[in-house]
């Protein structure tokens, strides 16, 4: 357990790095969005390993990732997509769109629409953990500009 959790988390800090790059990301930048990313596998593959729904572990997972972002992003005066589209690259479930499009190739019907519906499921799970979590930081911020509380 412990030794694929490790792998998995140097896997995550490469992709996340490397999309980094391809973002054209600031400098900056590059290893707090790496290190939000790793953080972010490791709790799905976490929650998944106590038997959590596959569902409710992206969208767990996107939601840390997402306010971490949030986080990030407030104190380093940057818009927070920039570590957010990095981050949640360890999360999009790549393999199980090339298992539905393998499946549909190899004219195997029901295969292709489990591993797809699958697919959808956690790409709309990690959809709605970042719009909660944004929506919920828009909100904070609202609410504290509305009673003047002035920013840190």
């Amino acid at each position: 357990m412990i030794r694929s959790l490790l792998t998995g988390a140097i896997g995550a800090f490469g992709g996340t790095l490397a999309y980094t790059f391809l973002l054209n990301a600031p400098r900056k930048t590059l290893l707090p969005a790496s290190l939000t990313g790793v953080a972010g596998y490791v709790l799905y593959l976490l929650l998944d390993g106590l038997g959590c729904s596959m569902i409710f572990s992206y969208f767990l997972a996107t939601a840390a990732v997402s306010a971490l972002c949030e986080i990030e992003a407030r104190v380093m005066r940057m818009p927070s997509t920039i570590f957010l589209l990095s981050a949640l690259v360890p999360l999009v479930p790549g393999y199980t769109f090339y298992s539905a499009m393998l499946a549909l190739v190899e004219n195997n019907g029901m295969l292709a629409a489990s591993e797809g519906l699958k697919a959808v499921q956690i790409v709309a799970s990690i959809a709605v953990g970042a719009a909660v979590t944004s929506g919920c930081f828009r909100a904070l911020s609202r609410r504290r500009r509305a009673h003047g509380t002035p920013r840190r």
